[in-house]
């Protein structure tokens, strides 16, 4: 197996030239190989480059593209959860050849931690850009004839931190944050960083969520392919629904079965009810 170096000062990646096999036992690091080269060969490190090279101050620095490399590495392989773990990861040569990264070019602990002090709001946003890129990749690969995106939050807990800025209490009795998150299927195609104490449809996040994302399917996807929003309970809002019905999009929710609610489905005839079927 082979390929080109991405885009985009990369000198830190070491790609694989070649798969051979072996008689030993490979351990559950192994995919970390195919995760690194799935990773280059999206292009997904020209956009990263983009929109957060200027953090690196110094030539000396690592390219911000290999520390994002180190950084999804880390995170998929989830054997441990501390920052501290890069510097064990730097000490192992087999490691850094998992994932196609040079052994000088390894970042420690503290590199790690100086990177991520070097985000301010105003970047922070900017994440949301990444995952609306690669929905509109996905987009073009898979030509869905409707996309169905879901709306929730996620409880992140962050009780055990020993530092524990910005937390809030969280309708799970934990203190953590609760992100906004839009979904393709398995995959997250933007979020909203918030606070643990903000419910489902806080402030005009989702209002505004939604009328972009729909303005983006259909800038530079397809003008006419049918959307279709789905939530729980916490996103019954009528704001909402006045919302999809403007930009012509199909919304579905679940809802609290109110006395009025029951009464006027018992009260509709029989052919007020149609079956949907997408275009």
């Amino acid at each position: 197996m082979s390929a080109s170096a991405p885009s985009g000062n990369t000198s830190a990646f070491a790609p694989l030239d070649e798969v051979e096999a072996t008689d030993e036992t490979l351990t559950g690091r192994a995919g970390l190989s195919l995760f690194s080269r799935y990773l280059r060969n999206i292009g997904i490190y020209p956009h990263l480059e983009r929109l957060f090279g200027p953090l690196r101050k110094s030539a000396k620095g690592q390219p911000v593209p290999g520390l994002f490399h180190q950084i999804f590495c880390f995170l998929l392989d989830g054997t441990s959860r501390h920052l501290v773990r890069f510097d064990d990861l730097k000490r192992e040569a087999g490691y850094a050849a998992a994932i196609e990264v040079t052994e000088d070019a390894m970042a420690s602990s503290h590199m790690i931690k100086r990177f991520f002090y070097a985000f301010r709001r105003g970047r922070i946003w900017l994440f949301r850009q990444v995952l609306q890129q690669l929905f509109l990749w996905r987009l073009e690969l898979e030509e869905p004839e409707a996309v169905v995106l879901g709306i929730d939050t996620m409880v992140m807990d962050n009780d055990e931190a020993l530092r524990r800025e910005g937390v809030e209490p969280t309708y799970k009795k934990v203190k953590g944050f609760q992100p906004l998150q839009f979904t393709w299927g398995q995959f997250c195609v933007d979020a909203v960083f918030r606070g643990g104490s903000k419910h489902s449809n806080h402030g005009d996040t989702v209002l505004k969520a939604i009328r972009h994302l729909v303005g983006l399917v259909r800038e530079h996807y397809e003008a006419e392919v049918p959307i279709v929003f789905a939530a729980d309970v916490g996103f019954f809002d009528q704001k909402l629904f006045a919302l999809c019905e403007e930009m012509g999009v199909g919304y579905v929710t679940s809802g609290y079965l109110y006395e009025e609610i029951r009464t006027a489905a018992e009260q509709s005839l029989p052919a007020a009810w149609t079956h949907y079927e997408p275009r």
